[in-house]
């Protein structure tokens, strides 16, 4: 029994299975710029007994004979169907399979992930990802793009992401095959297509086909177009230059189009003027893509996408000119057969296609079809370096792990490899405004703006099973507070606590309160006012002045001294009396003790009074002049105060 032989065939494809196992019947498929292509291949073969698991995920070609040399269209399987016996020819059943072949690429749309990119630029990170598909690529980009803080992949394909990113910044791509192998090229320039050769216009039949390689239909299309592109943007790290509208505003417009009709768009995925202007041109070079293409009808087997090609003898001349390719849609036919026959013949050519291009001269960029996923609040744990309680940033900015990233956590070394995340305050002005910076261990809410995963915001904080509330609830529900925790670990504090069931406000800290008013402080006190100080108290004024509606009772421990730099008056109203074991009375120049009704001196049984009507002397003896000595006391020394310290003013922050 012979098997089908493919060499002669001006179509075939190569399996991992052996030889001519299996035999190329037809073919279809589409190809595009910037899109994975897909070809549908149906087969032949004797054996019945063929397995998907055989051939999925391995590489199948596509052999076309041009007048250029072998064609190839490479891809790996990635779908295998059993259709149906084939027809009994020549007494021999032959089994008809298909098999739906795609890029290496597409293997990307078989993971999904949620992760980070920090400080790679979009190249950088798409390269990341290939790599890990094993994807063979060609960097053919000649601009500089610059490395990204933040870049996120949320809840989205590994291809949506690595898409989003390219049509972001204006990068497309095609495929090259030889080898067997499909690679991709990553392009920027119009200058990056291949040039192909020239293909000759010839009309014919509807009901004929041409018998030479040609374009035998042809339609060239132009549709006004947007002809200008304005973007703008906002950096927080220069928010001055921003706020004067016109820093980071870009334009570009087309060299043709209406250039009054412009796309004004808010992107936020640049902070220099160069990158503004870089993205605003290939945003205006894919709104352009539309205000002129051809599309086309040939049985050219050059024909695909990311090649160029010359059209000659159109009836117009100004149709004969350098295009680009950016959409095919093929049809192979590779004739049936008979077993042991070498090749089969058709009236049909081989090799059929639909395509779409553009004049060379109009550079291609990928429209944004690429949806950008939208993140809601989610929660996060703040980092800090080990060991540290906290890590901040001059604008108040922290760095927060997200939850999903135990899904592919970072290595011990890169932990802290991510972005700096701004925290929103309950209020911000110029060096005013409210500070609560988190610290390594809480879990936060982070919101992203406008929903934008590459913009997160810390919002608020959560408290949780590990951080719970300061007061066990809801026994003390009616409390809210403020308080904060030492960085020594000692478990300090400060607080300030509002009890509404009691109506009662606590001020505590754990370490030293300053209180720095620079004009007046006034207080008042409804009923009672208590002040316990363990230590030294320390008060220094320029004046006092202390009025008591009741009584004052003032008990000194130890010595009290009093001093006054000029005059001490002390009044009472009914009696005033001074006690002590000794007391001593001393005038530097004078001492005057005055009464206006009665004067006593008294020891013991002895006194001397003094009233107006007379002076009365009695004791056991009176002695006038007849010796002796005055008696003494022990003499008491004025101490100065120890001066007070000054109060933080709070300068030292600024």
């Amino acid at each position: 029994m012979t098997a089908p032989l493919q060499a002669a065939r001006a179509a075939r494809v190569k399996t991992a299975l052996d030889g001519d196992t299996l035999v190329l019947s037809t073919a279809s498929g589409f190809d595009a710029l910037s899109r994975p292509f897909e070809l549908c291949t149906v087969l032949v073969s004797e054996r019945a007994d063929l397995r998907a698991d055989a051939l999925l995920g391995t590489r199948l070609s596509l052999l076309l004979d041009t007048a250029e040399g072998v064609r190839e269209l490479n891809g790996i399987v990635a779908s295998f169907s059993i259709v149906e016996p084939g027809a009994d020819v020549g007494r021999r059943a032959l089994f008809r399979y298909e098999a739906i072949v795609r890029p290496t690429l597409w293997l990307l749309t078989r993971g999904r992930h949620c992760r980070f990119f920090h400080a790679r630029s979009v190249l950088e990170i798409v390269e990341s990802v290939l790599a890990d598909y094993h994807v063979d690529y060609r960097n053919a980009c000649t601009a500089r793009y610059p490395k990204l803080d933040h870049c996120a992949q949320y809840n989205e394909s590994d291809f949506d992401f690595v898409s989003r990113l390219l049509e972001r910044d204006g990068i497309y791509y095609y495929f090259e095959h030889e080898s067997g192998r499909d690679r991709l090229v990553l392009a920027d320039t119009p200058s990056a297509p291949m040039r192909g050769c020239a293909i000759p216009f010839a009309e014919v039949r509807i009901d004929a086909w041409p018998l030479a390689e040609s374009v035998y239909r042809w339609r060239f299309e132009q549709q006004l177009t947007t002809g200008t592109a304005e973007l703008t943007a906002f950096d927080f790290d220069n928010a001055k230059a921003s706020a004067q509208q016109q820093a980071l505003v870009a334009r570009a417009s087309a060299d043709t189009g209406e250039r009054h009709y412009v796309a004004a768009e808010y992107e936020t995925h640049y902070v220099t003027q160069d990158d503004g202007r870089r993205l605003a041109q290939a945003r205006i070079d894919a709104l352009q893509t539309a205000s002129a293409c051809a599309t086309g009808a040939s049985t050219a087997r050059a024909l695909a996408p990311g090649r160029r090609f010359t059209l000659t003898g159109h009836p117009r001349a100004d149709q004969n000119d350098d295009y680009l390719v950016v959409e095919a849609h093929y049809r192979i036919q590779a004739g049936d057969y008979v077993p042991g026959a070498r090749a089969a013949t058709r009236e049909e050519p081989v090799f059929h296609c639909t395509f779409k291009a553009l004049p060379s001269r109009y550079p291609f960029r990928p429209a944004r079809t690429t949806p950008r996923p939208h993140a809601g609040a989610q929660s996060a744990w703040v980092l800090a370096p080990d060991g540290d309680e906290m890590a901040t940033q001059r604008h108040g900015c922290v760095k927060v792990q997200f939850h999903w990233e135990q899904l592919d956590p970072p290595s011990a070394g890169e932990r802290l490899h991510r972005c700096w995340v701004r925290v929103a305050q309950g209020w911000a002005g110029r060096n005013w405004g409210m500070v609560f910076m988190p610290r390594a261990g809480q879990e936060v809410i982070v919101d992203f703006i406008d929903g934008d995963p590459d913009r997160p915001v810390l919002v608020g904080s959560l408290y949780n099973s590990a951080n719970p509330p300061p007061y066990a609830l809801p026994a003390h529900e009616s409390m809210s507070a403020i308080r904060s925790a030492s960085l020594a670990g000692d478990g300090e504090r400060n607080e300030l606590r509002f009890d509404d069931k009691n109506l009662q406000l606590l001020l505590y800290t754990g370490g030293r309160a300053d209180s720095y008013v620079k004009r007046n402080s006034l207080s008042w006190v409804g009923e009672d006012a208590h002040a316990i100080v363990e230590g030294k108290q320390f008060v220094k004024v320029g004046a006092q002045d202390f009025t008591i509606e009741d009584g004052q009772r003032v008990k000194v421990g130890a010595s009290a001294s009093l001093s006054a730099g000029v005059d001490i008056v002390q009044a009472a109203g009914v009696n005033y009396c001074v006690r002590g074991e000794i007391v001593h009375i001393e005038g530097g120049a004078s001492v005057v003790i005055e009464a206006s009704a009665m004067l006593t001196l008294k020891c013991g049984g002895s006194f001397i009074t003094i009233t107006p009507a007379g002076v009365q002397v009695s004791g056991p003896i009176v002695a006038l002049n007849s010796g002796g000595a005055a008696g003494s006391a022990p003499g008491g020394s004025v101490q100065a105060p120890s001066s007070p310290k000054k109060a933080d003013d709070g300068s030292g922050a600024r």
